[in-house]
C-alpha cells in the first residue's frame, strides 16, 4: 500500500470514529458531528466512493446503538438527507476562493434546513404520533424546533472545528493535503 493510500485509509477511519463517536456521546438530540464529517470525507477524498461510504458506515454503525427510528421511511429519510452536505463538501473541493467559502457557509445551514423539513415531514406522514392534518403536520414542525436548533448549532460547530484543522494540516503539509486541479 502507498503513502497516499494508507493516509487516505487512516482519515477514513478517523472520521468514521468521530462520527460514530459523535453520534453515541450524551449530548442535546441532533448535535452530531456527521454533516461536518460528510462534508469533509467529501471535500478530503479524491475518489466518490470513500466520500459515499464514510456517511453510509457512520450511519450504519451509530444505529446500532441508538433507539430506533418509527418507520422505515423516516430511517430512510435520515440517511438519504447526507447527500446534502456530501454534495456541498464536492462542490467545495472543485470550487476556490470565495466559492469554496460559500460552498462551507451553505454547507453549516442547508443540510440541518433539509433534514427538519424532510424528517419530520415523514415523521408527520408515517407515524401516528400527529393528526393526519395540517394542524397536525404543523404541530410535528413545532415539535421539531428544538431539534433543528440543537442540529444547526451542531453544524456550524463542527463544521467549523473540522475546516479549521484541514486548514492547518493543510499549512503544515501542503502538499500532504492539497486538492488536485482536476475537477
Amino acid at each position: 500500500m502507498n503513502r497516499e493510500s494508507t493516509r487516505e485509509l487512516l482519515v477514513f477511519f478517523l472520521l468514521l470514529a468521530f462520527g460514530v463517536f459523535g453520534r453515541w456521546v450524551d449530548h442535546a438530540w441532533n448535535f452530531t458531528p456527521l454533516t461536518a464529517v460528510t462534508a469533509l470525507g467529501a471535500f478530503y477524498f479524491r475518489s466518490l466512493l470513500p466520500a459515499v461510504l464514510l456517511p453510509s458506515a457512520v450511519l450504519a454503525l451509530s444505529d446500532v446503538l441508538l433507539p430506533s427510528h418509527d418507520s422505515l421511511a423516516v430511517l430512510a429519510s435520515v440517511h438519504v438527507m447526507a447527500i446534502i452536505p456530501l454534495a456541498l463538501g464536492r462542490s467545495a473541493r472543485r470550487a476556490e476562493g470565495l466559492q469554496r467559502v460559500a460552498c462551507w457557509g451553505l454547507c453549516g445551514v442547508v443540510p440541518a434546513t433539509a433534514f427538519f423539513i424532510v424528517t419530520n415531514f415523514a415523521v408527520w406522514a408515517a407515524g401516528s404520533m400527529y393528526a393526519p392534518t395540517l394542524g397536525g403536520l404543523i404541530d410535528c414542525y413545532v415539535a421539531g424546533l428544538p431539534f433543528y436548533r440543537t442540529m444547526l448549532a451542531g453544524d456550524v460547530c463542527f463544521l467549523s472545528l473540522m475546516t479549521a484543522c484541514l486548514a492547518a494540516a493543510q499549512c503544515w503539509q501542503p502538499r500532504a493535503i492539497s486538492q488536485p486541479a482536476s475537477k
